[in-house]
């Protein structure tokens, strides 16, 4: 984070013209937050996670097309099948609970 922080003040002070300063923002810490959804896959309200700005800098639309083949789609796709998965896991789960709760009224 030190280098590229050297980095973007020398292209800042350089002063080249265009929009630098808003292609190449600061890092926040908040931008380095590893995301909840590899290291906790059964966390409620997965849906709200975003990428830092810098996973998306050569525009989050080319990447996501499935022409591009983009590493975006194929992030999204994998998380999609997580979700899925857990998913049917918990189908199965309430099955078995069902069965579960059936087979212990029969019993007694």
């Amino acid at each position: 984070v030190r280098s590229y922080q050297r980095a973007r003040q020398a292209i800042l002070q350089l002063n080249t013209g265009g929009n630098m300063a808003e292609r190449y923002q600061e890092i926040q810490p908040e931008d380095l937050a590893v995301s909840k959804e590899v290291t906790e896959e059964n966390r409620f309200g997965q849906g709200t996670s975003k990428l830092a700005w810098f996973w998306m800098m050569n525009g989050e639309q080319s990447q996501l097309s499935g022409g591009a083949g983009g590493f975006m789609e194929e992030f999204y796709r994998i998380n999609w099948l997580k979700a899925r998965a857990r998913r049917d896991r918990w189908k199965e789960e309430v099955s078995l609970v069902r069965h579960e709760m059936l087979w212990t009224g029969l019993w007694f």
